[in-house]
Parts: C-alpha cells; sequence; structure tokens
C-alpha cells in the first residue's frame, strides 16, 4: 500500500515537473527552434507516458 502510494506521488511529482520545465522552454525558445531542436514532442510524449502509468497505477 504505502510503494503504491509513494509510487502515485512520484507520477505527480514527474508530471508537475515536466509541465514547468516544457513552460520554461515554450518561454525561452523561439518557433524556428522549437521546430528544429524537437524538444516538444519529447515533452508532449514525456506527458502521455507519465499519464498512462499513473492511470494504470490508480486503476482506470
Amino acid at each position: 500500500m504505502f510503494s503504491s502510494n509513494l509510487l502515485i506521488g512520484i507520477y505527480v511529482l514527474l508530471l508537475i515537473l515536466n509541465g514547468y520545465f516544457w513552460y520554461k522552454y515554450n518561454q525561452r525558445a523561439t518557433s524556428d527552434q522549437k521546430k528544429k531542436e524537437g524538444w516538444n514532442n519529447y515533452y508532449s510524449l514525456a506527458t502521455v507516458f507519465v499519464l498512462v502509468l499513473l492511470a494504470q497505477k490508480l486503476g482506470l
């Protein structure tokens, strides 16, 4: 039970950190730079991946 709650907390923390870093990246990078680097795709995939893990842990 404890490890399950700990993992849920870690997943939520990862979502918050991922969102924060994505927000900071979007403020700093130009649109051309975003297209060339592809970090927006990384942040999108990371968010979906963590959401899937969280949904599995919550039993949704």
